[in-house]
């Protein structure tokens, strides 16, 4: 099978990006992590996430369920990867930190148009802020579900009002400017 250049750089530059938003103010890797260390746990959990995309998210309707069953899978694997390991600050890999790496990854795949409509997009402060939350919580601090799906269906109310799904509703509203 003939490799396509321009795909794998294109997926190369979509990870740097997903892994910059998602790893950025999270502090996930503990003080005698190396940068071996962690480039070899990236590119494993980035082959994870990759399998777990093809083999889940190339097809329409996935549910919330089965998504944020796949995002706490994330949470599962870091968990698994860092008994063996130890270079994660917390041990693992939180659900937001999860979610974002997950959602951002969609997004990137959905935009070039390799996957269907994602069922939810990355929730963090920004949007918090956007819909005027009066508790934002912190992305990089959710250990649960729970004020993630809140955000979620804040923002499924807001999408349904214009026929939208969620992800396109972000996509409308939720854009960095130029000037962030």
């Amino acid at each position: 099978m003939e490799v396509n250049y321009n795909d794998t750089f294109l997926n190369n530059e979509v990870w740097v990006l997903t892994f910059g938003a998602a790893f950025q103010r999270a502090n996930i890797y503990n003080k005698t992590a190396t940068q071996a260390q962690k480039k070899k746990f990236k590119n494993e959990l980035r082959f994870y996430i990759e399998k777990l995309v093809l083999e889940e998210y190339h097809k329409e309707g996935i549910t919330d369920e089965a998504h944020i069953n796949n995002i706490n899978s994330i949470v599962n694997y870091t968990i698994n990867y860092n008994k063996e390991n130890d270079i994660l600050s917390n041990g693992k890999l939180n659900f937001g930190v999860s979610q974002k790496l997950l959602n951002l990854y969609l997004k990137y795949k959905w935009c070039l148009k390799e996957i269907p409509t994602p069922p939810h997009f990355p929730v963090d402060r920004r949007i918090q802020s956007i819909l005027k939350m009066k508790k934002i919580a912190s992305w990089t601090q959710m250990d649960d579900s729970k004020e993630y799906e809140k955000i979620i269906a804040a923002v499924r109310d807001l999408a349904e009002t214009e026929g939208l799904s969620v992800a396109h509703y972000e996509l409308k509203y939720f854009q960095r400017s130029q000037n962030d």
